[in-house]
């Protein structure tokens, strides 16, 4: 029989010799057997190596905590980094439109509580733009700046901010136009106190992880002092030196403590994890005291425990098993008798009382799903609004009576079929990031248009919610949708109605030009730009030569005419470049040209005089021409702060005096005091 026939003949003379003669005698005596005999084999090494154990575990843990902030802390700035890159990568500081760009800086600042300023650098190293501050400071000398002249994005290491007198990191982004000319950067400021609250989380009553920087400065706070605060601890030197720390040290505040510590930020900062070394021991020494305690209880509670817990809990959890079983077999009215169990245990009464109560919430929930589904169908039926179910993809389950009236389809012609198809080609992408954002969120609200069976579009305003299931595949979306049609009509024509009120304010009613008041408005907005971009500005005043004399021939009615022909013609000229053309005052016009200098002035005006006379209009009071035409002054200037918009037009109306003084149908101009 071998060695396995011996131990089987030993067992059993044991339990003959202790009277021990069922079956479930024998297993209740060798499972206490067994679990005392393991008990006392795992305590040996317990005992022994514990202590040891112990330690490692804390060195273990350490590295896994200074791993895991390295991790957040490296994700975080790259995350960060991202962020204002995106802001770089927008047209809007591609084009460097000023505007544009200051507002999408403090919507940037206003979701993003990180950051305490959003700043934009020019080219020259001059901020332009601060979100927390005074703009035109120098930082060309900046360490970020010459990064991102080199085209890098640069995180610094700990800086105090000029304006905010604290101490900050600063993310920077270079930024670069379409054609790849460097445009300056955009950074953003980080309080180190932003640091301090990622490193809170991995702070506890026994351990703690701080960051200080090369010169021992405190980036977090930490019990070995406050942010600013500098340390010269034993591990803060091995790690200067590159040397591991492998026994317990005293830390400043006169802890005892063991520590691991990482480089991280490009060598620049260090993470110190420490745990106190009480903290490691005394949970080995409460243990063991505990594995003593069982122990001895084990050895002489065991045997009597197992036997009157079995002998307990056998009926009970038999009857409570049977009444499952016929639970599942969809017997919902089952219940155990209380007659079966008021002399069992508490705990096994209470078992039976949960089985029970277990048995009446499945009866009640199966009702009031019945219910519920009953009620869904009398509210989606009678509904005037339109209520659809769909898969997670989209794809119409259900739709409802009111679905059918408004969109005119049989079930068959949309159950199954993707949403997509049925909304209009211009608002599928709107709809496709409202879906991405239902999936995040659970719920969104969405305005599009839907195509009818007859073809025509149709708006809908729904109200779109995720139905949570156990499995993704499994997710359901319920939308309620509103024919909001009439409502969308009506706002399209008041949009339409206060456009036209715009140009009304804003055109001269005869040309169709840009009115005077328009032109007192750009002509400031343009000079207060070139002046503070210093870029050339071009004003060209024109007027009609002997128009005065052109109405008395022909009549004021063929004046106006006169002056529409010649109005449009300018807009067809003017197409090709940045100009705006204003109706100044009766039969004189304006053209203001920005980042345009004298040469590029001469150019459109001489196209526009050589335009108005190829369209022979007859003049025959004309001293100079048996056709209309026009004479042209010119001014063009880099605006400074000793010079003003009133001299700017005023040079261009003398330049236009000239112009009729030298014999009308040409162009004069004005430039560096000379005509």
């Amino acid at each position: 029989m071998g060695k396995s026939g011996d131990f089987g003949m030993v067992f059993n003379r044991i339990v003959s010799l202790l009277g021990i003669t069922s079956l479930k005698g024998r297993l209740r005596f060798w499972f206490i057997c067994f679990l005392v005999l393991l008990v006392l084999l795992a305590s040996f090494p317990f005992v022994i190596l514990g202590k040891m154990q112990k330690r490692e575990d804390a060195k273990i843990e350490l590295e896994k905590m200074i791993n895991l902030q390295q991790i957040v802390i490296n994700n975080w700035f790259e995350e960060k980094l991202a962020d204002i890159k995106s802001i770089a990568e927008l047209p809007t500081f591609k084009e460097k439109d000023y505007k544009k760009m200051n507002e999408a800086l403090e919507v940037f600042v206003n979701n993003h509580a990180e950051f305490s300023a959003m700043v934009y650098v020019n080219e020259a190293g001059k901020t332009e733009i601060d979100t927390s501050g005074p703009i035109g400071l120098d930082l060309s000398d900046r360490q970020y700046y010459k990064e991102a002249k080199k085209g890098d994005s640069y995180i610094t290491d700990v800086l105090i901010g000029r304006q905010s007198n604290k101490p900050i990191v600063i993310i920077s982004v270079p930024i670069y136009s379409y054609s790849g000319q460097f445009h300056g950067l955009v950074f953003g400021s980080v309080p180190i106190t932003t640091i301090d609250k990622i490193m809170e989380q991995f702070q506890d009553s026994s351990r703690e992880t701080y960051l200080v920087d090369r010169e021992g400065m405190l980036i977090t706070k930490s019990r070995q002092g406050e942010i600013g605060d500098t340390i010269y601890t034993e591990i803060y030197k091995h790690a200067l030196t590159g040397n591991r720390v492998n026994k317990f040290y005293q830390t400043q505040n006169g802890d005892l403590v063991l520590g691991e510590y990482r480089w991280v930020h490009h060598q620049k900062w260090l993470i110190i994890g420490e745990i106190k070394g009480s903290n490691i021991y005394e949970p080995f020494y409460r243990m063991a005291t505990a594995f003593s305690i069982v122990l001895v209880l084990l050895a002489i509670l065991g045997y009597i425990l197992i036997i009157w817990v079995s002998n307990q809990i056998e009926a009970p959890i038999r009857n409570v098993l049977i009444g499952t079983r016929k639970i599942g077999l969809g017997k919902f009215g089952y219940r155990l008798s209380r007659s079966d169990y008021r002399k069992d245990a508490k705990e096994l009464q209470e078992l039976s009382e949960n089985f029970n109560n277990m048995a009446e919430l499945i009866e009640r929930h199966i009702d009031s799903i019945a219910k519920s589904e009953e009620r869904f169908r009398m509210i989606a039926e009678y509904s005037s609004d339109m209520i659809t179910i769909h898969d997670s993809t989209g794809k119409y389950l259900y739709v409802s009576p009111a679905g059918k009236e408004i969109l005119q389809y049989d079930d068959k012609e949309v159950i199954g079929f993707d949403a997509y198809f049925f909304i209009h080609p211009d608002d599928i992408e709107m709809i496709r990031k409202s879906h991405e954002k239902l999936l995040k969120t659970g719920y969104v609200v969405s305005t599009y248009r839907i195509r009818r069976k007859d073809g025509e579009y149709i708006w809908l305003e729904s109200s779109i919610k995720c139905l949570q299931a156990e499995h993704p595949g499994e997710l359901q979306i319920i939308v309620i949708s509103r024919n909001i049609t009439e409502r969308k009509m009506a706002e399209l024509r008041l949009k339409e109605a206060n456009r036209t009120l715009h140009e009304l304010s804003t055109k001269d009613g005869l040309t169709g030009v840009w009115n005077r008041r328009t032109f007192d408005k750009q002509i400031e907005k343009e000079w207060k730009r070139a002046l503070r971009e210093l870029t050339p500005l071009s004003l060209i005043m024109f007027d009609v030569d002997y128009f005065k004399a052109y109405n008395d021939s022909y009549g004021h009615q063929a004046g106006d005419e006169c002056l529409k022909a010649l109005a449009a013609r300018m807009n067809e000229i003017l197409e090709m470049s940045r100009g705006m053309v204003f109706r100044y005052g009766g039969e004189e016009f304006s053209i203001l040209l920005p980042k345009t200098d004298l040469a590029g002035a001469k150019v459109v005006a001489e196209r526009i005089r050589k335009a108005v006379e190829k369209l022979s209009i007859p003049h025959r009071e004309s001293q100079i021409s048996n056709y209309v035409t026009m004479s042209f002054g010119i001014s063009s200037t880099v605006p400074t702060n000793d010079n003003t918009i009133t001299q700017f037009i005023g040079d261009a109306d003398k330049a236009l005096y000239n112009a009729k003084k030298d014999g009308r149908n040409c162009v004069r101009f004005y430039t560096n005091d000379k005509y």
